[in-house]
């Protein structure tokens, strides 16, 4: 009994380097074969998920420049993101109107975060064209500006997002008080946001 036994227990040692070896082989030719399998094959980069990328937002700080302070923003990649902003006004009395329409188109360049939340910067071009009927004369002209901004943008929840910042533009607007045909006043005009919105 005790020969069968240690015959038993000699052959299994003899056979399980054996198989352990041919085990190890099959596991490298596999290995060989997937490598050779995904040659030239581009690797797959995982996706980054970057959160909301546009923001709806309401400044009312803009109201005392005469502006609605209504933006749109849309996130391009991690660091940089477009936004416009459009403008109106009208007033009617009973010899007199007016009419405004202009907006401002920018960018954001994002320092910390990912856009369209984090601490920004960049150039904005504003636009203007007025037009106004007086005691029966009618008055009309055309502005542009240039300037940039500076900010701070927290988007919580992907849902609501809070804003925070200033932009300054340097504005060529026609002057329709002045007695002058195509009168232009040139000024700066600083606006601070504060606003509030949602992210989607």
């Amino acid at each position: 009994m005790n020969r069968t036994a240690l015959l038993l227990l000699s052959s299994l040692c003899v056979l399980s380097p054996r198989v352990a070896l041919a085990e190890e082989k099959e596991n490298v030719a596999t290995r060989i074969q997937d490598w050779l399998s995904n040659l030239g094959k581009p690797k797959s980069t995982p996706v980054e998920e970057l959160g909301a990328r546009n923001t709806f937002t309401l400044n009312p700080l803009a109201l005392k420049d005469e502006r609605l302070g209504v933006e749109y923003e849309h996130a391009f990649g991690r660091g940089f993101s477009l936004y416009l902003a459009p403008e109106f006004a009208y007033g009617r009395s009973e010899r007199s109107w007016k009419l405004a329409l202009g907006g401002t188109l920018g960018a954001r360049i994002f320092v910390l975060g990912k856009a369209p939340s984090g601490i920004y910067f960049g150039p904005e071009v504003g636009v203007d064209y007025l037009r106004e009927r007086r005691n029966g004369v009618l008055s009309k002209g055309f502005g542009l500006g240039f300037g940039g901004n500076v900010g701070w943008t927290l988007v919580f929840f992907n849902r609501l997002t809070v804003a925070a910042g200033l932009s300054a533009q340097y504005r060529a607007v026609p002057d329709l008080e002045s007695e002058e045909e195509d009168a232009i006043q040139v000024k700066l005009v600083p606006t601070p946001r504060l606003a509030i919105g949602v992210a989607f």
